[in-house]
């Protein structure tokens, strides 16, 4: 036998109006409870015009009346409270209709009423009340829904108040070049021709300062370029020679660097954003692609008093266009000083020549040859360095009277002012000393230690001159527009008559503390 199938709408909905009927009685009763609190409030504030009694619920009067009526009363003592008891009903229905009263004006009421007698009241319009329908369903429309209450114009001004999001400000400029382009025309040309370089960039403050970069061979010979704006448009133009022999095929901008007139600079190699399409072709018949080699190198004088003349000589070769150019750097003993040269072709001769003169007061010892560097005229460049046993055999022994080997040192540092303005000028005073020489220059530079995402912060350099022996002075100048905060002192370098060099950073206690703030 099977069993009658229970239908599920039937259920459900049964179900759905029991889940009402109790939300709704709930509501209402919760609702009654607030208008009974309302009204017995009313009733308290008016009592200077309305007898008390007046007030309470008619069914509860009622309920007492009937506890305290003595017992023989008859039918007209019925009657009389009946009456009554209509009069109270009256009143307490024309009051809860009655808006409340604020607590001053209960105040005042009260005050007034007890000085001079109450006037007839004037007869007011009645409100037009909500049904029964909708006291029913307003409280349950606000139960469930899920809307939020709008804002006050307090609260949204508060809102406001308490933002901490600030505008960047018009006169700060933190923002580097824009790079938009970067072309050479024409995009291909034979060796001995040249090439234009044509950049696009754009900068949304204080304006571009410099651009400046190199471009690469196929080879890794490098050729550097600056260029230079074309009127007052976007657009900066350079011309890039390109070597006889040169290496053949795709040169590209290797290197590339813009810097505003607020010292923002932005940086960019080869294959990043608009500048992965900056290469031309080169086209060569006989092309160089092999730097110079290193044939023999030695001195001319193996022993040297400090402050004169000697002379090292070097020889190299180029297998097709020829070298060019020979330079190198000697390093002290204690490794503070370096002595570089120069060098040039001998007539008739297959040596290079170098002269140089260590200064007075030289570290004194054993000077080694830390690196020659070789550049064809192609522009192919190799640079030799110690593990090279040609390199590693060249030594110098230095003689002085009097030996030099320390760096000067930097006892204080102080500014003029912590706060400036921009365009503005900071005064750094520099305290210094060297045991044997004296202190030759010192300069160094700030940075800015604000945020500033995708981009290296902005510096300003400065170079001292001396005011007395141990006292050195330098301006920083802060131009239009630089950004707005603490710039801190990053770095100072200090070198002294015989070449010995020192380096301080933030990591120094001397350092670590000087800054100054731009607004």
């Amino acid at each position: 036998m099977d069993r009658p199938r229970i239908r599920f709408l039937p259920l459900f909905f049964t179900l759905l109006i029991v889940a009402f009927a109790v939300a709704v009685a709930m509501r209402i009763h919760r609702y009654a409870g607030s208008v009974s609190a309302g009204a017995d409030g009313a009733a308290e504030r008016g009592a200077s015009t309305t007898d008390t009694r007046a007030i309470s619920s008619p069914v509860a009067e009622s309920g007492a009346a009937a506890a305290t009526a003595p017992a023989g009363k008859g039918a007209s003592t019925t009657m009389a409270e009946s009456e009554r008891q209509r009069e109270r009903e009256q009143r307490y229905n024309r009051l809860l209709h009655e808006p409340l009263p604020s607590a001053g004006q209960a105040g005042r009421n009260a005050g007034s009423s007890a000085a001079k007698p109450q006037p007839a009241a004037t007869p007011k319009a009645p409100q037009k009340q909500p049904s029964l329908l909708s006291r029913v369903v307003a409280p349950i429309v606000n139960a469930f829904s899920s809307a939020p209450a709008a804002r006050t114009p307090a609260q949204t001004s508060s809102a406001a108040a308490q933002d901490p999001r600030d505008p960047k400000n018009p006169d700060s400029d933190i923002t580097p070049p824009q790079l938009l382009g970067a072309e050479f025309i024409p995009p291909s040309v034979k060796d001995g021709e040249s090439t234009i370089l044509a950049i696009t960039a754009t900068d949304d403050l204080s304006g571009i300062a410099s651009i400046a970069g190199n471009v690469i061979s196929p080879s890794g010979a490098l050729q550097g370029f600056a260029v230079q704006r074309e009127g007052d448009t976007n657009r900066y133009t350079t011309r890039i020679a390109i070597p006889k022999n040169a290496a053949e095929g795709i040169w590209h901008v290797n290197y590339l660097s813009l810097t505003d007139k607020a010292n923002n600079t932005a940086m960019f190699s080869y294959g990043q954003g608009t500048l992965s399409g900056a290469s031309f072709r080169v086209i060569s018949s006989d092309a160089d692609s092999t730097p110079p080699t290193l044939r023999a190198i030695w001195l001319d004088h193996p022993s040297m008093k400090a402050g004169e003349k000697n002379t090292v000589f070097v020889q190299a070769d180029d297998d097709k266009s020829g070298v060019n150019l020979i330079s190198g750097v000697f390093l002290s003993p204690a490794k503070f000083a370096r002595v570089g040269f120069g060098c040039r072709l001998g007539e008739g001769a297959d040596a290079w020549a170098c002269d140089f003169v260590p200064p007075a007061n030289s570290d004194c010892g054993d000077w080694q040859l830390e690196q020659v560097q070789l550049q064809d005229k192609a522009n192919n460049m190799v640079a030799v360095r110690r593990d090279n046993p040609l390199v590693a055999a060249v030594h110098l022994t230095v003689l002085a009277d009097q030996c030099d080997s320390h760096p000067p040192s930097v006892d204080m540092i102080t500014l003029d002012r912590p706060v400036t303005a921009a365009p503005g000028t900071i005064v750094v005073r520099v305290t210094a000393s060297d045991d044997i020489s004296g202190v030759s220059s010192v300069n160094g530079h700030f940075v800015f230690t604000g945020k500033i995402a995708g981009m290296q912060p902005p510096r300003l350099w400065f170079a001292c001159s001396a005011t007395d022996p141990q006292t050195w002075s330098g301006s920083v100048a802060v131009p239009a527009n630089e950004a707005v905060g603490v710039w801190r002192l990053e770095q100072v370098q200090i070198l002294d008559r015989a070449n010995n060099l020192k380096i301080y950073t933030i990591a120094d206690p001397v350092v670590a503390n000087v800054s100054f703030r731009v607004q």
